[in-house]
């Protein structure tokens, strides 16, 4: 008779999703057990012999942060290189660190064990038998939490799940290691075992190299039911015959120019590598246009971080590997973890709730530790509270999982594989209510969406003109409508501020002559779904208090500037500055501008940058062909008298941001006349030297008026086009080539 036992939570499957699911749910005051068939923790990571991280390995959560910092101090993983789609570690110790850290935190680890049978009442999983070694033990769970990757425990207990036939599948890999004996070795192919004639008739394969002599080698494998235990065997027998006749080719022909005669096999991975079987059908099924959007969700319990990687199912060979489409970051609900109608069953990992090409992105590693991660949380918060899955907490789940080091903001994510992330589109089409556009401003809210303004009428100048708005969310943008119309007079240069606090500001002027604009301002609290009545920003104030043109800069004391001009009989530049978050703003003298250098009218319009705190810097629109220059080592106060760089300007806007890996960003149209082409500059020197630049707009026509903002995958972009359109670019510095 199997022994029985009451357990808080139950976790079946001790790989990544499973390690991290127990971890988030123990507690000194819950047990937890991890049921395990292999004799380590890590699963694919370990026992399955995918020694790298795919996905965002910086921003997983706390646990897996200190598994990391474990791994690096001993020099066991790679430095996190956000252009790598891989991050290499040590295998073996992997799985002993996995190990260290849930037997500290606690939990009971079940090694050489699976469930057998779950007995269900409703939604409720009531008990799940597990046979471990030749004894058995009858779990009564608080929770369960299937991570097996299969959804095992769901399929036994007759929760509804998909299953693509062994031809459909993604295909499963064998991984192996060789290793360099320093001489020539003897090659051996033994019966029966496949041979090839070149590279591409090969099986997929993929070779990491390290400076040691060893070599791990992924092998594809095609044609099997990972689910279906008796294809999965068929697999293992077919994938080491496959791989000793790679090993011989690799040996006697090589790979890709490099012969491997001096290596011998070393290991094998515990069990064959399998992308996909069983999927749970949820609560909330997650699509493939939802991994392809940007999704958000109310409930979102993890971020998936990784490209569409669909590998053909029914051809071995690389040529045509598959899918592999980069996508933005996006949500991914608790939804997606309950088996429909579960009360008490959560589903972890690569058998979540989805269809089989977003299963392809959230399958890997640093996603699935977050899903898991997640899963252990909500099972901890539901035991605690008494309730069931149903009618989870998510408040109370959410806060907790952001507490343990995992952000849900979509903002925090993308510089993972940022030079495939690129983005180039209007915000709308010919179909738009006004006749004209321009001067365009960006900010961007929470869970990476875009929120963009801009004027909008007949004609710059005309009575009609207002301040136009749109906001960017699951890749899309919505309808342009109006955000601003204090009265029947010409509206000018809107520019946003998102605070930080979850209020957005909106700056405009408002005016028939230059000369005598008033600014004003709007504010949201939603993200800019509603506005508030419009004030004055500065009483009384005629010609330019506040920001002219660009984004405001929020120094590193907390202090807001705002690049500020006078267009009268000659153009003059100054600094708004406030310390009171809007409520009152200070004007700079004007900065001195030697005419005999500026000619002309002079300058207007500066974009502003802190390069180290108290030290900032502007660049200046002007009418003497070169960008002007200021600079103040007060916290702009006080500033230099504007000299002239060498880049060209055409007396038309421009921009500057510093990005956050330090980079200086410049959009303009870098020549002394046209409004074409409008290019992106960047800098490594604060300005001094210019030495990479890329043309987002060359041919006939005005591209002007750009406004940008940081962001973690690089830089965000809006400027006027034709004046018949705003648009947007959203990419990494890598995609801006050298100029030298």
């Amino acid at each position: 008779m199997p022994i029985t036992r009451p357990i808080d939570t139950l976790v079946l499957g001790g790989g990544m999703a499973g390690t991290f699911a127990a971890l988030a749910a123990k507690t000194p005051a819950t047990t937890v057990a991890i049921v395990e068939p292999a004799n380590v923790l890590g699963g694919q990571g370990t026992a399955g012999g995918v020694a790298g991280f795919c996905g965002d390995s910086q921003r997983v959560n706390a646990p897996f942060a200190r598994l990391v910092e474990t791994l690096a101090q001993h020099e066991l993983i790679a430095e996190y290189d956000p252009l790598a789609d891989r991050r290499a570690y040590d295998l073996e110790l992997c799985a002993f660190f996995l190990q260290e850290m849930v037997a500290a935190a606690g939990v009971e680890i079940l090694f050489h064990a699976r469930a057998l049978t779950a007995q269900r009442t409703g939604g409720h999983i009531a008990s799940v038998e597990v046979a471990c070694a030749s004894d058995r033990i009858e779990f009564r769970p608080g929770m369960v939490v299937d991570a097996t990757g299969d959804c095992a425990l769901a399929h036994a207990a007759g929760f509804a799940t998909i299953h693509e036939e062994a031809n459909k599948q993604l295909p499963m890999s064998l991984y192996f290691v060789l290793w360099d004996t320093g001489r020539p070795v003897t090659p051996f192919l033994p019966p029966d075992c496949p041979t090839w004639d070149d590279d591409e008739s090969l099986p997929m394969t993929t070779l990491h190299v390290f400076p040691s002599g060893k070599v791990e080698v992924k092998m594809k494998v095609v044609g099997f039911d990972a689910a279906d235990g008796q294809s999965l065997s068929r697999a293992e027998l077919y994938a080491r015959r496959q791989m000793m006749g790679l090993i011989y080719y690799l040996q006697t022909k090589g790979y890709a120019g490099t012969r491997l005669d001096t290596h011998v096999l070393a290991s094998v991975s515990r069990h064959i590598g399998a992308r996909e079987g069983r999927r749970i059908v949820g609560e909330y099924l997650l699509t493939e246009e939802d991994v392809t959007h940007a999704c958000t969700f109310p409930d979102a319990v993890a971020v998936g971080t990784y490209h569409l990687d669909y590998h053909w199912p029914d051809r071995v060979e690389r040529a045509g590997t598959g899918i592999t489409t980069m996508v933005e970051p996006y949500h991914i609900p608790l939804r997606s973890l309950v088996p429909k109608g579960a009360a008490n069953l959560l589903v972890a990992g690569r058998s979540a709730s989805g269809d089989q090409m977003a299963m392809s992105s959230f399958r890997i590693q640093a996603t699935c530790t977050q899903m898991g991660f997640a899963a252990g949380t909500a099972a901890r918060i539901c035991q605690r509270e008494g309730r069931d899955l149903q009618d989870a907490p998510l408040a109370a789940i959410q806060q907790a999982i952001e507490t343990d080091g995992q952000s849900l903001d979509l903002s925090a994510y993308g510089d993972y594989l940022r030079h495939l992330i690129h983005i180039r589109e209007h915000l709308f089409a010919d179909d738009r209510p006004f006749a004209q556009c321009h001067a365009s401003t960006l900010v961007q809210l929470k869970n990476g969406a875009f929120l963009a303004a801009w004027f909008g009428g007949t004609h710059e100048g005309q009575a009609d003109v207002g301040i136009w708005g749109a906001v960017r969310r699951h890749g899309r943008w919505s309808a342009p409508r109006t955000l601003a119309k204090v009265r029947d007079c010409a509206h000018w240069n809107p520019v946003l501020h998102a605070s930080g606090d979850g209020r957005v500001y909106l700056f405009f002027k408002v005016g028939e002559r230059i000369a005598d604009w008033e600014t004003w301002v709007i504010e949201s609290t939603d993200e800019g779904q509603t506005w508030t009545e419009p004030r004055a920003l500065v009483p009384g104030d005629r010609g330019g208090r506040g920001p002219v043109k660009n984004k405001l800069l929020v120094l590193a004391d907390g202090t807001w500037l705002a690049g500020a001009s006078l267009e009268k009989e000659g153009w003059e530049v100054f600094v708004d500055r406030s310390a009171d978050r809007g409520a009152t703003w200070q004007a700079t003298d004007l900065i001195a501008c030697d005419r005999s250098l500026f000619t002309g009218r002079g300058a207007i319009q500066p974009a502003l940058w802190e390069s180290a705190p108290g030290q900032v810097h502007m660049l200046v629109r002007t009418t003497c062909g070169r960008i002007g220059r200021s600079d103040s080592a007060d916290g702009g106060r006080t500033w230099s008298p504007l000299y002239p760089t060498d880049l060209p300007n055409n007396n038309s806007g421009l921009d500057v941001a510093r990005l956050h890996d330090g980079t200086l960003a410049l959009v303009c149209n870098p020549v002394e006349r046209t409004r074409t082409p409008l290019s992106i500059l960047l800098s490594s020197d604060n300005g001094q030297t210019w030495l990479r630049r890329l043309d987002l707009e060359t041919a006939d026509g005005e591209y002007s008026y750009p406004a940008i903002i940081p962001t973690q995958v690089g830089m965000a972009i809006t400027y006027t086009w034709k004046r018949e359109r705003i648009a947007f670019w959203h990419g990494s510095v890598e995609q801006v080539p050298n100029t030298d």
